[in-house]
This record gives C-alpha cells, structure tokens and sequence, in this order.
C-alpha cells in the first residue's frame, strides 16, 4: 500500500526510519502533526485507517510521434536541426501531452538503402520546453550523426511525469478541450480516408530552407496527424 506524498515528505520520512504504514501508524498522532502539519494528520490517520479515500489514477500519454519525409534525402546537419526543432514543436502541442512534461524523447532517422539511425534523451528533470528537449538530441546529432542521408526523420515522446499546476489549469482549459474535440474529429476523417486508400496520402507542406532557389530543398512533407 502507498500513501498519496509528495517527493519531500517521503524523503524526509525515510530519514526518519518510516518505511511502513505500520511504522506510521505506530506513532502518536500528534508526533506526526508536530512534523508534517495538517498533511501530517491525514497521511497518519490514512495509514491507521481511521479514514479512508478513493484512489484516482492518472491514463498516462501512448507515446506521441511526429514525423517528416524530406522531398529529396537530406545530410546537411544544420537543416536536419531545424527540422527537429519543428518536430519538436509538433509533438508537444498535440493535445494528449496536455497537462504532462516529457521525460524521455528520441528521434529516429531512416537513411537511404534502408540503413537507420536513434538517438535517445532521458530528462533528469521532465520538461514541455522544446530548447530543454532539443539540446541532448543536437548534441548527439553534431557527436554522432546518421552515416548517410535522412529520407525520413521522426521524432518520440516516450514516457512522461505529470505536469505543473499551471499545465493541469490548462488541460481544464474549455478551450483546450474544444480544440481537442476538434481534432478528434479530424484524425476520424484521416482514419477512413486511410482505410479507403490503405496507404498515407495526407501530408503538409513545411518550409524548411526558405534561401534555397530548388523548391525541392525549400520545402519539404511531413505526415498529416491533425
């Protein structure tokens, strides 16, 4: 059994020797309240059992993808940066990331004569920010970049921590929700249009290399996931 802590009052009871609902509940109850304050009162009476309290779990996210397919194959490592900060970018605004930070990432490429590449970032802190994101994955990138050119490149959230106050206030956010709603409705169409033609047709059109004069090194296609 488990008590709902935070992070430093779990701590701070494994300094104490509490290991066990049957330690805490050994102790006077007003011993804990002198150390912990009114939370201290109701972990106590938890443990003794003298109250109890449903258990709400969280659905943590599936993993989120976001994936492009470069018009020709691409090795220029400043433009396979640039697009990885637009994956990036992507993937934390669909709306299952809502109300999570990220904790592991990778990014995946698929070379030409089917030849691939991964690099993968644990976070020791969880983060939504994309430059926070971005920096371990470009310094793999510039350490040990793909040995060849990049047809595709994908980016992975894989696991997630739940997020601040903040990001739970904007998961409730009617707004948030409507959008969601929204896309649900989208990713519905995509999925029979899918089914019909049983292969992806649905892309969007990035720009990419805005100074290049070859359109085909300006822009480039990136699956369609609404």
């Amino acid at each position: 059994a488990v008590l709902p802590l935070d992070p430093d009052t779990h701590r701070r009871l494994l300094q104490l020797g509490i290991r066990t609902l049957g330690a805490l509940a050994a102790l006077p109850e007003e011993a804990v309240v002198s150390q912990f304050g009114r939370a201290g009162r109701r972990m106590w009476r938890l443990a003794a059992g003298r109250i109890a309290e449903p258990v709400v779990g969280r659905v943590v996210p599936e993993p989120i993808v976001a994936a492009l397919t470069f018009y020709s194959p691409v090795g220029e490592r400043e433009l396979l940066a640039r697009t990885l900060d637009t994956l990036l970018d992507r993937a934390l605004k669909n709306p299952r990331r809502i109300g999570w930070r990220v904790h592991v990432v990778c990014v995946r490429a698929e070379l030409e004569h089917g030849a691939s590449w991964r690099a993968t970032a644990t976070l020791k802190d969880p983060t939504a920010d994309r430059e926070r994101l971005a920096a371990p994955l470009r310094s793999q990138l510039e350490q040990s970049p793909p040995a060849g050119a990049v047809e595709r490149l994908a980016v992975e959230f894989t696991a997630f921590a739940p997020g601040t106050a903040e990001l739970q206030l904007f998961a409730r956010d009617a707004n948030a929700a409507a959008r969601a709603g929204r896309r649900h409705a989208l990713k519905s169409a995509v999925r029979e249009i899918e089914l019909r033609i049983k292969r992806p047709m649905l892309y969007h059109v990035i720009e990419v290399q805005p100074w290049s004069r070859l359109p085909e090194r300006r822009y480039a296609l990136i699956d369609y996931e609404p």
